[in-house]
């Protein structure tokens, strides 16, 4: 089983291409805000954000289902995941197919219908390369999962340059990312079937047995969704474009910082589970621990950065009619640092077999998020989103790691006081006065050095060692 220092490792090597992706989205986001306008950009979220909140619905948990089943089951891994695919490829093809009709009985305007029906079709290719995803994580193979993300988020770039160039629609944008999405699948399809030789298998009665255990974390999924997505659309449906497209940019930089948790907690649900597969508690404990301080440390420095620098960031991705996306996103980084030290438990409780006493957190997490984003969004429309956010991830997540607590894992404190004088070393660089750029870089230097002089990072013989 590889050791703390390989996951580590592993997770350092993630980490670096998601930051590399976050610039590449930044990028097509400062394109796309400038080339499309408040309403242009306002129509381009409405129509992913809606398909985003459909694909989330509609994953049924298979990438984490995959990575865990993998990681447990070496023998059987060719069948089980053919199997798993062909139940993918059936059921998202008819959900997708579905969504424009959706759609439209919702009232959404003819163009809208007309642009998730496009978009559909790269929502398709993301919902495949998604279920292999945890094929690379079981594997850890964190370099090959960096490679497909940089193609897809280049490709996006790239296409979206040239959508402005040529001055396209809104459509012209939504014909790019099936593109970027139908490219990263092919990449992601071919990578896994290096590591795993398997043949897509259309098998009734083994996908009968995939959900069954797979359906406690679709649901647990669904609900979180609710909670989780259902602002950006319930704020599509009740506000002005112009109001999804500020709350909208905010919310492309959080959810690429919230890959940031989904890549510890995949890299850690194999070694969880076998490590409880085999007994071996001590094992177990450290893991969670580790990955809990972690996603702690990420998450209070993007909280920070985010309260100090956030406003002038977004002015400077998406334009001066954004800024106010960067008092959102502000906000936002509460909801973030909720998340990030909430899905260590998440997925720990996932590892443990434990999912199903996650169904009624999430359903209170859905019923709480939805009375919030119905109450507050028509009086303070992307405001009332952010706060309705922020008080659902930090019920459900308190609950998640209450939970864990009464099995018997708890996070070990021994580091935090060395996680928080990082983040105030960090605080104190973003503070200094001058330009944006010298407070990044004295930010950064500060909370690195910080980092490396606590000891909260891993060392070169530590990184090397197998």
């Amino acid at each position: 089983m590889p050791n703390s220092t390989e996951l580590q490792r592993q997770t350092i090597i993630q980490l670096v291409g998601r930051l590399l992706n976050l610039f590449l989205g930044l990028g097509a986001v400062a394109i796309m805000t400038r080339a499309l306008g408040l309403a242009g950009f306002g129509e381009y979220t409405t129509i992913i954000a809606f398909l985003q909140f459909v694909a989330l619905i509609s994953g049924f948990g298979l990438g984490m289902t995959v990575g865990r089943e993998l990681g447990r089951d070496e023998q059987n891994q060719s069948n089980f995941l053919g199997q798993a695919i062909g139940f993918r490829v059936t059921t998202a093809a008819i959900i997708f197919a579905a969504a424009p009709l959706v759609a439209a009985s919702l009232g959404y305007q003819p163009f809208i219908v007309r642009g998730i029906a496009l978009a559909s079709l790269g929502f398709f290719a993301n919902s495949l390369t998604a279920a292999l995803v945890g094929v690379l994580q079981a594997k850890l193979k964190s370099a090959t999962l960096v490679y497909v993300d940089l193609l897809g988020k280049s490709a996006l770039l790239l296409g979206v340059a040239w959508a402005a160039y040529a001055n396209l629609s809104v459509t012209g944008y939504l014909a790019v990312f099936v593109a970027a999405n139908l490219l990263a699948c092919l990449a992601m399809l071919l990578a896994t079937r290096r590591l795993v030789s398997f043949r897509i298998s259309f098998n009734p009665q083994a996908w009968a047995a995939i959900w069954r255990i797979t359906w406690p974390i679709a649901l647990t999924t669904t609900l979180n969704v609710i909670y989780f997505k259902a602002d950006t659309v319930i704020l599509s449906l009740l506000r002005p474009a112009e109001d999804v497209a500020l709350y909208g940019a905010a919310y492309n930089v959080l959810e690429v910082l919230l890959a940031v948790p989904a890549i510890i907690g995949g890299l850690v649900l194999p070694l969880l589970a076998r490590a409880r597969a085999q007994g071996n508690q001590t094992e177990t404990n450290k893991l969670y621990a580790g990955s809990f301080d972690a996603l702690l440390t990420a998450g209070l420095a993007i909280l920070v950065s985010m309260l100090f620098v956030g406003k002038p960031v977004m002015t400077i991705v998406a334009g001066a009619n954004f800024a106010t996306s960067g008092q959102i996103l502000a906000i936002l980084s509460l909801a973030i640092l909720c998340s990030f030290i909430g899905n260590a438990a998440g997925y720990a409780l996932f590892a443990l077999d434990k999912q199903r006493q996650l169904i009624p957190v999430f359903g209170l997490g859905a019923a709480v998020g939805l009375a919030a984003y119905f109450i507050l969004i028509p009086l303070y429309s992307y405001w009332g989103a952010a706060w309705g956010t922020v008080i659902v991830e930090l019920l459900v997540n308190a609950a998640m790691i209450t939970m864990l607590w009464r099995f018997g894992l708890k996070p070990s404190a021994d580091r935090w006081p060395k996680i928080i004088l990082a983040t105030l070393a960090l605080a104190l660089g973003l503070a200094l006065p001058g330009p944006l750029l010298v407070k990044i870089i004295a930010g950064g230097a500060l909370w690195s050095g910080a980092l490396w002089y606590l000891k909260l990072m891993p060392t070169r013989s530590q990184l090397i060692e197998l």
